[in-house]
C-alpha cells in the first residue's frame, strides 16, 4: 500500500495506445462490482511487465473506474501515472541544500505517516544526545514561526531528508547510489551507509555551528545564467559578491553582501535573466571560509567514513567520495568549496542512474537534474502546496512503475485470488491474407538434424499454476524437496495436491549410470515396479505433466548424456499420447546444482522439450529444433576402403536387407550378415565373439547396426519384460558388436535409430526408450574415437510392422519413406545424428503437438469467438474460411479424431479455452462449439 492508503494497479503494454485498450476493457469489467485488491493482483500475474506502463492509485473501484476511464480517453488525473521503463532502473536518491525549508514543513508528514515518524524520532534523538535542540520543534511548529538558529534549520532539514529517504525505501525502493549538494551531502553519506547517525549529527551541528557567526549580513541569489556569464555580472555590478554554486549549465547561485546580492538581482533582473533570492543568511561555499578552517576542524567529530555499500556523490567535488577520504579536510571542503551539483549529477548519470529522487520539502534541483542528467527520470517527495501523502504516493508509482526491477508484491497482495473472466491483454493487430496455394505435392524425403537453441526464460502465462512435485520410485537425489520449497516461494505457482494441480513436475528417479545396458535393466526393475504408474495419478484439471530429468540430453557439444535419464524421457513422450489432454512436456537439468526457482522458471516457459545448462551468463534454458537440411550433403560411401569389410547386424530384418542391397549395388566388397536366424544372437556376448573369431578376418570397415526387436503397447499393458526384449538387440547388442568385432582403424558405424525416440508414440514407450539410448550411444562411441553416427528413421513400411500400423502411424502425418532413398540418406555426412522421414506435414504438426500457425486473415488479438472457431476449422481441413458451414456437424465436415485434437489444442492455445474430445466427435456444430467455448472457464482462471 502507498503511502496515501490506496493501492497502485498498474497497466502495462508493449504500445502505449494499446493502454488504453487495456482500460477500456477493464472499465466495463469494473460493472461486476470486483474487489479491488484482487484487480491489482490479477493484472500483476495475467500482464507482462512490458515498456509502456500507467499506475492508477486507487482507494476503492471509484477512484479504479475514474483512473481507467482517464487511460481510456487520454485524458489526465491526478491519481493516474503515466510512466516508460527505464533503461537501467538505476535509481539515485539526491539531497538538496539549504534555500528551501521552513517551519512546520514535516508537521503533515510526522502526523499522518508512520516510516517518517519513526525516522525522525530516530534523528531527533541523536541531536538530543549531543546537546541540542529536537529538530522536530522546527519540523513541527506553527507556520510563520520564528527565533530559529542556523543549527535549528539545518538539523531539521536533515531530519527531513531522512525521514523522506525511509518512506521510499520502506515502500520498496532503495537507492542506487546517493547525491549531496552542500548539507545534504551529510544525509547523503548517511543514507548511503557512509556515516552513522550519531557522526551525521554532529556534522550537522559542527557545521551550523561555524556558519551561525556569519549569519548576518549576507545573501544568496539564484540566477539564470551560466557560471560564465555569472562572473561577468559580479564583475560589472561590483560589491563584495563570489560564485558559490553551480548546479547546472543554467542554473547558479552567489553569495556575497546583502547589498550586493540584491543589486546583482536587479541588474540580471533588469537585463531579464531569471533571478531569485533564497534563505540563505551566510555566504557558504566562499573564499570567507578559509578563515573558518580551524574552528570547524575543531568542531567535527573524531570519526572517519564508512564502506556503506551505496555509492555517495559530492559536490564538494563532483565525484563519488571513497570511504578512504580524509574525514575532516571533506567536511571543510563541503562548507568551503564552490558547489558543482553539474558534475554530481553527471557522475551519477555515468554512473548508471536513469531515475534520479529528490529528497526535499518543496522540488529544489529537479530543473539542475533536468540538464545535468540527460533524459533521466526525475521526481519529487513533496509540495509546498499538495499534501505530503499525494505527492509521495505518485512519485513513488512513477518510479514503480519505470522501475524494471521494481518488485510489485510489496505494495499488493499477489496472493489475492484471480478474478474470474478477468480481461485478457490487448494485442496489437496483425491481419495475414490468405495466399493461392498450390497442391501439396507426393511426400519426399526430410533430413534434419537435432539442436539445441537457447531462449529467454518467459513464463507462456503469468496465471498462477497450482503446482504439484512428483518423485517417481528410486534412488532419490534431493530435487524433489528443493522443488516444493522452490513452489512454497515463487511468485509463479502454488502448492496443490496431484489430484487438484493443473501443473504436475514429475521428478525422475537417480539413473546416473553411464552404461547403456545397464541402465536398461535398471528402467526395467523400476518399470515392474510401477515407475510408470504416474501419469494415472493426476486430477482432471491437469494442464501439464512435466518430467525433470538429470543430464539426460547432449545440448552442448561437451554434455554426457546419461541414457536411463534419455530413455525416460523417451518414454514419457510416449505415454502422453495416451493423454490428448494433457500436455506431456520435459525438462532436463545439468548434472550441477541449478537453482530451483530458475527450474520453475523454466518450467513455466512455453515448450515441450527443454533444458537447463550453466554457462558464463548463469542458468540458461535451451530448446530442442530441428533444422532441415538446405544442400544434400556428401554420401562418404565414395571414401577409400570404406566398403571393403560390411558387417550388418540384423541383416534378415527389412531394414537390414535394405542396406545390403543398397551397399551390394555401390561395390561392397564383403558382407556379413549377424542374425538370430543365422547363429549368431548379438544380445549374446558369447555368441558374437565367437562369430567375430571365425569372420572378423581383418577388421570391419562398415558396421550397420539395424537390429532391433518392439511390441507396441500402451503404458498399461508395457511389462518389464517387454521392455528388456525391446532393448535387447538395440542397445545390448550392438555393445557387444564393438567390444567383439575387430575393427579397422577409421571403420564406420552407423546405428539405425528411429523417430519414435525424438518424438515418442502411441504405444512406442518401450521402442522409443530402446531407440533412445541408441542415439546416446551414438554419442558415446564417437567420445572414445569411433566414426559413429545414428540414423533416426521414419517409417520404412511394411515388413516392421504390419499393414494396419502402417494405416494408423500414417494418419499420425508419418509414411512410408522411399527405402533406398532413406538407405542413401543415412551414409551422408549429416554434421550430426540425422533425421530421416517422409511426411504428411499437415497431419505430423498434429502428431508432434506443434505449435499451430495463426490462421490467415484473423486478427491476432480477437475475441470474437465465432471468427475464431471458423478459422481453426478452415485451418485444419484445409478449405477457405468462406466454406465453413456452422450449422454442419464437425463429423460432417471431415473431422475425424485426429483432426479433433488438432482443433482442440489450436483453440486451446488461441483462446484458453478447450471443448472435451469425446464433445467434439459427439455430433457437437460448429454453433454449438462457439457456445461450449464460452461456457468454458479460461485456462488462466482458477475457480474459486
Amino acid at each position: 500500500m502507498l503511502p496515501d492508503a490506496r493501492i497502485p494497479v498498474l497497466l502495462s503494454a508493449h504500445a502505449e495506445a494499446l493502454i488504453a485498450e487495456d482500460a477500456r476493457r477493464i472499465l466495463g469489467y469494473l460493472d461486476r462490482k470486483p474487489a479491488l485488491d484482487a484487480v491489482a493482483a490479477s493484472l500483476l500475474r495475467l500482464r507482462r511487465r512490458q515498456r509502456h506502463r500507467a499506475v492508477v492509485r486507487a482507494g476503492d473501484l471509484r477512484d479504479l473506474a475514474e483512473g481507467v476511464a482517464a487511460l481510456a480517453h487520454g485524458a489526465d488525473h491526478p491519481l493516474v501515472t503515466r510512466a516508460t521503463v527505464a533503461e537501467n532502473g538505476c535509481r539515485a536518491f539526491v539531497f538538496p541544500g539549504q534555500g528551501n525549508q521552513w517551519p512546520s514543513m514535516g508537521a503533515e508528514a510526522y502526523r499522518t505517516l508512520s516510516v517518517y515518524r519513526a525516522a525522525a524520532d530516530e534523528c531527533a534523538a541523536a541531536f538530543e544526545e549531543a546537546g541540542q535542540r529536537s529538530p522536530l520543534d522546527y519540523l513541527t511548529a506553527a507556520p510563520g514561526a520564528e527565533g530559529w538558529s542556523q543549527i535549528d534549520a539545518q538539523a531539521a532539514q536533515f531530519t527531513h531528508a531522512v525521514a523522506l529517504s525511509a518512506v521510499w525505501r520502506s515502500c520498496g525502493i532503495e537507492p542506487d547510489l546517493t547525491v549531496g549538494h552542500s548539507l545534504g551531502e551529510v544525509a547523503a553519506a548517511h543514507v548511503a551507509g557512509m556515516l552513522t547517525l550519531a557522526d551525521a549529527a554532529a556534522v550537522v551541528i559542527a557545521r551550523a555551528g561555524v556558519l551561525e557567526n556569519l549569519s548576518e549580513g549576507y545573501g544568496m541569489v539564484v540566477l539564470g545564467v551560466a557560471a560564465a556569464d555569472a562572473h561577468t555580472l559580479i564583475e560589472e555590478t561590483g560589491g563584495w559578491c563570489e560564485l558559490s554554486v553551480v548546479n547546472a549549465a543554467s542554473s547558479v547561485a552567489v553569495s556575497g553582501e546583502s547589498a550586493a546580492v540584491e543589486k546583482l538581482k536587479d541588474v540580471a533582473t533588469e537585463r531579464g535573466i531569471f533571478a531569485r533570492t533564497v534563505t540563505m543568511a551566510f555566504p557558504a561555499h566562499t573564499s570567507l571560509l578559509d578563515a573558518l578552517r580551524t574552528d570547524l576542524l575543531g568542531r567535527l567529530p573524531n570519526a572517519s567514513f564508512r564502506d556503506g555499500g551505496v555509492p555517495f556523490i559530492g559536490s564538494a567535488t563532483g565525484t563519488a567520495v571513497p570511504h578512504d577520504t580524509d574525514f575532516a579536510d571533506y567536511w571543510f571542503a563541503n562548507l568551503r568549496n564552490t558547489v558543482r551539483f553539474d558534475h554530481a549529477a553527471a557522475a551519477a548519470a555515468d554512473a548508471g542512474a536513469d531515475i534520479f529522487i529528490e529528497m526535499s520539502a518543496h522540488p529544489a534541483l529537479l530543473f539542475a537534474l533536468g540538464q545535468s542528467a540527460g533524459d533521466a527520470l526525475t521526481v519529487g517527495s513533496g509540495r509546498r502546496d499538495a499534501p505530503i501523502a499525494d505527492t509521495m504516493a505518485a512519485g513513488i508509482a512513477t518510479v514503480a512503475a519505470s522501475d524494471p526491477a521494481f518488485a510489485w508484491d510489496d505494495t499488493v497482495d499477489v496472493g489475492t485470488p484471480l478474478l474470474r473472466g478477468f480481461p485478457n491483454t490487448p494485442m496489437r493487430a496483425t491481419h495475414l491474407w490468405a495466399l493461392p496455394q498450390p497442391l501439396p505435392p507426393a511426400p519426399t524425403l526430410t533430413l534434419a538434424t537435432e539442436a539445441w537453441e537457447p531462449r529467454d526464460a518467459a513464463p507462456a502465462a503469468l496465471a498462477l499454476r497450482r503446482t504439484a512435485v512428483v518423485e517417481l520410485p528410486g534412488p532419490r537425489s534431493g530435487l524433489g524437496s528443493q522443488l516444493r520449497a522452490a513452489v512454497d516461494r515463487h511468485l509463479g505457482v502454488q502448492a496443490a495436491t496431484v489430484d487438484e494441480a493443473d501443473l504436475v513436475l514429475v521428478v525422475a528417479p537417480v539413473l546416473d549410470d553411464s552404461d547403456a545396458t545397464r541402465s536398461a535393466r535398471a528402467l526395467a526393475d523400476l518399470i515392474g515396479a510401477g515407475l510408470l504408474g504416474y501419469s494415472d495419478t493426476v486430477g482432471p484439471d491437469c494442464r501439464d505433466l512435466c518430467l525433470i530429468t538429470v543430464a539426460g540430453e547432449q545440448v552442448r557439444h561437451d554434455d554426457a548424456p546419461l541414457p536411463g535419464q534419455a530413455a525416460l524421457a523417451a518414454v514419457h513422450r510416449s505415454i502422453g499420447f495416451e493423454h490428448p489432454d494433457v500436455n506431456f512436456r520435459h525438462l532436463d537439468l545439468p548434472p550441477v546444482t541449478v537453482d530451483a526457482a530458475a527450474v520453475l522458471d523454466a518450467v513455466l516457459t512455453d515448450g515441450d522439450e527443454l533444458a537447463v545448462r550453466e554457462t558464463e551468463d548463469g542458468p540458461t534454458l535451451f530448446a530442442r529444433v530441428e533444422h532441415e537440411t538446405v544442400t544434400v550433403p556428401e554420401l562418404w560411401l565414395t571414401d577409400p576402403g570404406v566398403l571393403d569389410d560390411v558387417v550388418i547386424t540384423g541383416g534378415n530384418g527389412t531394414v537390414g536387407q535394405h542396406y545390403a542391397r543398397v551397399l551390394a549395388r555401390h561395390g561392397a566388397r564383403r558382407i556379413t550378415v549377424l542374425s538370430r536366424s543365422l547363429g549368431c544372437d548379438i544380445t549374446d556376448p558369447a555368441q558374437v565373439a565367437v562369430a567375430a573369431a571365425e569372420l572378423g578376418g581383418d577388421g570391419a570397415t562398415l558396421v550397420i547396426h539395424a537390429a532391433a526387436t518392439a511390441r507396441f503397447a500402451d503404458r498399461a499393458e508395457l511389462t518389464a519384460q517387454d521392455f528388456t526384449d525391446a532393448c535387447a538387440a538395440k542397445v545390448a547388442g550392438i555393445t557387444h558388436v564393438v567390444e567383439h568385432w575387430p575393427l579397422r582403424p577409421g571403420a564406420r558405424i552407423v546405428l539405425c535409430s528411429s523417430v519414435s525416440g525424438l518424438w515418442g508414440g502411441r504405444g512406442h514407450a518401450a521402442y522409443a526408450a530402446a531407440n533412445r539410448m541408441l542415439d546416446v550411444l551414438a554419442g558415446q562411441l564417437r567420445a572414445g574415437g569411433f566414426r559413429c553416427s545414428a540414423a533416426r528413421f521414419g517409417l520404412f513400411g511394411t515388413g516392421i510392422v504390419d499393414d494396419a500400423a502402417v494405416d494408423r502411424i500414417g494418419r499420425a502425418g508419418l509414411v512410408p519413406m522411399d527405402a533406398d532413398d532413406a538407405i542413401e540418406a543415412s551414409l551422408r555426412e549429416h554434421g550430426g545424428d540425422a533425421v530421416i522421414y517422409s511426411a504428411d506435414r499437415a497431419r505430423l504438426q498434429v502428431f508432434r503437438d506443434a505449435p499451430a500457425a495463426e490462421a490467415p486473415g484473423v486478427d491476432a488479438g480477437a475475441e470474437d469467438r465465432t471468427a475464431l472457431v471458423v478459422s481453426e476449422l478452415a485451418s485444419v481441413l484445409g478449405v477457405h474460411p468462406d466454406t465453413i458451414d456452422l450449422t454442419a456437424a464437425l463429423l460432417d465436415m471431415g473431422v475425424d479424431s485426429l483432426l479433433a485434437l488438432d482443433l482442440r489444442k489450436r483453440l486451446r492455445r488461441a483462446a484458453g479455452r478447450s471443448v472435451p474430445l469425446a464433445a467434439m466427435l459427439g455430433g457437437i456444430t460448429g454453433t454449438e462449439l462457439v457456445a461450449a467455448l464460452d461456457e468454458q472457464p479460461r485456462k488462466n482462471e482458477i475457480p474459486a
